[in-house]
């Protein structure tokens, strides 16, 4: 692999260079009238269409089993699963809970200047919806990552959709993983039609509040077609990483860093940013040294960018918006972090590789992608609770607030506003 080479000197400005990156923001390109077909048969049929979708999509033919997964399947997938890698789980979940235990909403409540009552209700929502990547794959960590923010919230229903395999089982580790969190809802089905069905409701599955989780271009655009039916967390995109660097100690680190990234498939991107050419050469370098150059070109986006100074390197990563950033400068690297305004998660150093937060250290992966960094935020306990705005005023706080009220009501011409506030006053 050789990595698609930018110079900064060559454009007007960071935005022109984004564009050239290819580092597109999300779009609603895709199967999107596939994906309402599927959304429409799920809400015509029910159960019947998701047998049918499942067959049909999948190759898996679930009528005999069905959705729901029972206990004796979860206790026979617990046990095929080895004491290290149960081990390794136990210590994710820990340091997740431990992380996503900081965030907290209390409701509050005051007194405003004239002597109303006034604040904010906090309450977890009731039932949540979860969908894990699976099929031919385990992703056991994606399971940690958006049940533990809703536990933590304490949401009271928590049901999890995962595809099934080609036998029509959801992979053991999974299994384990929703196991040790306390899941008992889980769902043999995937795809858009499993975002149907949570969001829709049928037979076997009852409808939630609100569903989270990445998944492929199908999923993601079923998520925003049932948007508004339900709440969604966010649209997820291919996954992506800036790695802002210079100087040539760690540049395997480095190169590894970005094979990780890579490592994610179909349109995984990565992006090296640094105003020294050797640092580039040097990594470019050892990524040709490294990477299966039968790896199929086409399923990634990697590219370098030469910069002028450290300023330009910044303002890249912040047009970018990056998921994932990993920063490994020189200079003072919280200096440069103070700078940073639009990244899902920064990583410090060499020694903060972001392996250490995809599984194990506590913070979420389930990250804005496509730009979203620039106005969204990380997976986490505010995503499973709401806030109710709540008043409670009195008489002589409606005298002081009434000529407000009254005056701003006339102008939008809501009389009856001003009225109902004048026969308090």
């Amino acid at each position: 692999m050789v990595l698609k080479n930018f110079t900064s000197e060559d454009y007007q400005n960071m935005e022109e260079l984004r564009q050239a990156l290819e580092w597109n923001f999300w779009t609603e390109g895709g199967p999107v009238d596939e994906v309402r077909g599927i959304i429409s048969e799920v809400e015509r049929g029910g159960d019947a269409a998701l047998f049918e979708l499942t067959e049909r999509l999948d190759g898996v033919r679930l009528q005999e089993k069905g959705f729901r997964v029972g206990r004796e399947d979860i206790e026979k997938a617990c046990r095929r699963i080895e004491r290290p890698f149960a081990e390794a789980v136990k210590a994710a979940i820990k340091n997740i809970n431990a992380f996503h235990r900081h965030q907290t909403w209390e409701s509050q409540f005051w007194e405003s200047d004239e002597g109303a009552r006034v604040g904010q209700m906090a309450r977890p929502l009731k039932r949540v919806g979860i969908y894990i990547p699976g099929g031919s794959g385990a992703y056991p960590s994606t399971a940690i990552m958006t049940v533990i923010p809703a536990k933590v919230a304490g949401v009271q229903e928590v049901v999890v959709c995962v595809p099934p395999g080609p036998d029509g089982e959801i992979n053991s580790p999974t299994l384990f993983a929703l196991d040790l969190m306390g899941i008992e809802e889980i769902y043999r089905v995937g795809g858009a039609q499993a975002v149907a069905a949570m969001a829709l409701g049928t037979e076997s599955i009852k409808a939630v509040d609100k569903i989270v989780g990445p998944g492929n271009v199908y999923v993601t655009l079923a998520k925003r077609e049932v948007f508004g039916r339900v709440g969604i967390d966010m649209l997820a995109g291919p996954s992506e990483l800036v790695v802002l660097a210079d100087g040539e100690e760690d540049i395997e680190f480095l190169a590894y860093d970005i094979l990780a990234q890579l490592e994610h498939g179909a349109g995984a991107r990565a992006c090296l940013i640094s105003f020294d050419r050797k640092t580039i050469k040097g990594i470019e370098k050892k990524l040709r040294e490294t990477l299966d150059n039968s790896s199929p070109r086409q399923a990634y986006n990697a590219s370098a960018v030469l910069v002028r100074s450290l300023k330009e390197a910044i303002d890249l990563v912040n047009t970018l918006a990056p998921e994932h950033l990993l920063i490994s400068t020189r200079s003072d690297m919280t200096g440069v972090l103070s700078k940073i305004h639009s990244a899902g998660a920064v990583f410090l150093g060499v020694e903060s590789p972001v392996a250490l937060g995809d599984y194990a250290v506590g913070v979420n992966h389930v990250l804005p992608t496509a730009g979203a960094a620039r106005y969204a935020s990380p997976l986490s306990v505010y995503d499973f609770i709401k806030r109710s705005n709540i008043v409670f005023s009195n008489p002589r706080a409606n005298r002081s607030l009434g000529v407000v009220v009254e005056a701003l009501a006339r102008v939008e011409g809501f009389m009856n506003h001003a009225e109902s506030m004048q026969k308090r006053t």
